[in-house]
């Protein structure tokens, strides 16, 4: 694999007061707008292209910015493709194929300092001269491909420092090593005819000169002048290049003058195909940085399926690729591992919280089941954008938890920034909560009574002689005793009752169970974990089934009836609403 930037510590730039990135070759930033995604690759960016910043790019005016990279993976086939001088530079501080940088620059409008780390004392040196040469030879120039805002301007320049002509540059170097000595004497024929020592040169330009020239003798005698008209070599008019859009038989039109749908296709378009022309090709000499905002923007979801492969693909041709996105689409559960969750609080500005992969690797054993269950295309749309997790057990929560926390709350879970999720197996909660605090993110679940004698003692949060267990077990033996229930090991199984759910119900029924019902509830509350006191959510509800029809009416009698009317349990209902939007204590900031 080529070089890449692994660890990125931006100090003081814009939002990041002190952030911290884990990158990889494929590195999708998520989070809400405004949150410092852009402001997290702009600092990537300026990391390895040289530019000063203004007063608006410090968050304090008084400290200095500093971004510092961790560049893996140099080889030695890296360092011999450097110039001799530039490689002088920067080998002796590569140290296991590991070179640390910081780029730094004192205050707004002053000069920035690249300095480079001693593997050995750990002490930053001073700037060598020419290291951002070397360290440019390593990363050459970013792509940006930014937000739409700026698409019109971008291509309208034809320069090498927009997206179009760095996209071009990179894409018709085969055209230059092709055709370069077919073009070339084309061009020296025409540097004949307009240059100021052209053999062939227009006889008109010939006329200007004489009569120029007359007049400078009569001001400054023994000097004279030629029209001289540079011609562009080969390399030249590539860079210069941009492009036109054609529409049916019509005339090409500019680029900035179709929609944002058409423009971000068409950026996009050029991506997929720089990416079928880097793949395969092997990545020596360094990596090349392609940093996109929201490449998913104006596109519909069969072309951000395209768009996603596109970017992978360069992943592993020899480019380094971090992007801002809203879209799940953009995301696969095998992608998780890699994404950074951005936030954003005050005073301590953006931060990237902890990756899943470390997080999921220190605590599950079966690491791929539980990226899958956290991060399906399904919930990742959901997980990534939410202040808290609320994970559930059944599908009558998963069906109708958002109509009934909108009646009640008067507004959606999306507004509240709650992320409702269904667990693959109950037996998920414990590690599901894990995760998730791991990578700083708040979670509750709702499940059912039966949890409580299943899985409550295995997972710990009930001790395995616990005092309301044991009552109630005496209560479920009774109850089999009265050939109401059946039981099987203690615990009620498929039977006279029928499901082993409506054994609990009936449990939760009893008067001898209700209060060591009521003491498992706030034991296991305090852990943030809901359970059903009445065996289920339907009971509570007041449902008699688990059906489409059924959840389809309650929440149409929520949209225009009052909760008393609709549900048997309309205060238990009301108090699971304001706990779910309730921040769990352990993890409420400082």
């Amino acid at each position: 694999m080529a070089v890449y930037i692994s660890d990125l510590d931006i100090r003081n730039f814009r939002s990041c007061v002190a952030a911290n990135l884990q990158l990889t070759h494929f590195t999708p930033l998520v989070g809400l707008n405004n949150c410092g995604k852009s402001n997290c690759l702009t600092a990537l960016q300026w990391l390895v292209r040289r530019a000063k910043l203004g007063l608006e790019d410090f968050h304090d005016p008084v400290q200095p910015v500093q971004v510092m990279g961790t560049l893996r993976g140099i080889t030695e086939a890296d360092l011999a493709v450097l110039e001799q001088k530039h490689r002088k530079k920067i080998e002796g501080h590569v140290r296991d194929g590991v070179l640390m940088v910081r780029r730094e620059q004192q205050a707004p409008g002053g000069d920035t300092e690249l300095t480079v780390m001693n593997p050995d004392t750990g002490d930053w040196e001073p700037n060598p001269t020419g290291i951002d040469n070397a360290i440019s030879a390593l990363f050459p120039d970013p792509i940006r491909i930014g937000a739409m805002e700026n698409a019109e301007e971008d291509a309208s320049k034809a320069k090498t420092t927009t997206t179009i002509g760095k996209l071009l540059a990179s894409m018709l170097a085969a055209i230059q090593e092709q055709h370069e000595e077919a073009l070339t004497p084309h061009l020296a024929a025409i540097l004949g005819m307009i240059s100021a020592e052209g053999g062939e040169r227009f006889e008109e330009l010939g006329r200007i000169d004489e009569s120029i020239n007359r007049k400078i003798s009569d001001l400054f005698p023994g000097i004279r002048i030629k029209l001289d008209f540079p011609v562009p070599v080969f390399n030249d008019l590539i860079k210069a290049g941009t492009v036109k859009v054609y529409e049916g038989e019509g005339r090409g039109r500019a680029f900035g003058s179709y929609g944002h749908g058409a423009q971000r296709a068409i950026q996009m378009a050029m991506v997929r195909h720089l990416a079928d022309l880097k793949r395969g090709e092997a990545a020596a000499g360094g990596a090349t940085l392609l940093l996109v905002d929201e490449p998913e923007l104006f596109m519909h979801p069969f072309a951000v399926e395209q768009v996603r492969e596109a970017l992978r693909a360069l992943s592993v041709a020899g480019y380094q690729v971090v992007f801002s996105t809203h879209s799940a689409q953009m995301i696969l559960a095998k992608d998780a591992k890699n994404a950074l969750l951005m936030t954003k609080t005050h005073p301590d500005g953006t931060k990237a919280r902890p990756r899943m992969q470390s997080v999921v690797e220190r605590l599950v054993e079966n690491p791929t089941h539980q990226l899958h269950q956290l991060f399906s295309l399904t919930n990742s749309s959901q997980i990534l954008f939410a202040d808290k997790v609320v994970l559930t057990e059944g599908k009558t929560e998963l069906r109708l938890l958002p109509s009934i926390f909108q009646a009640v709350a008067g507004k959606t879970v999306g507004q509240s920034s709650l992320a409702i999720v269904a667990m693959t197996g109950v037996a998920d909660t414990k590690k599901s909560m894990e995760v998730l605090s791991g990578i700083g993110l708040p979670s509750c679940a709702v499940v059912d009574l039966d949890f409580a004698f299943r899985h409550a003692m295995k997972h710990g949060f009930l001790q395995g002689d616990d005092p309301d267990i044991v009552a109630c077990k005496a209560v479920l033996a009774r109850m089999a005793g009265d050939g109401l229930i059946s039981l099987e090991g203690g615990l009620p199984r498929k039977g006279v009752q029928g499901s082993a759910s409506k054994a609990f119900e009936l449990l939760a029924a009893d008067d001898g169970a209700k209060v060591h019902i009521a003491e498992l509830v706030k034991k296991l509350r305090d852990q943030n974990v809901w359970l059903w006191s009445a065996g289920a959510i339907e009971p509570h509800l007041g449902l008699s089934e688990k059906s489409e029809h059924a959840w389809l009416t309650l929440q149409v009698r929520l949209e225009s009836e009052p909760l008393e009317d609709v549900c048997a349990d309309a205060e238990g209902i009301r108090s699971l609403v304001e706990w779910m939007g309730a921040v769990p204590a352990e993890v409420q900031p400082a």
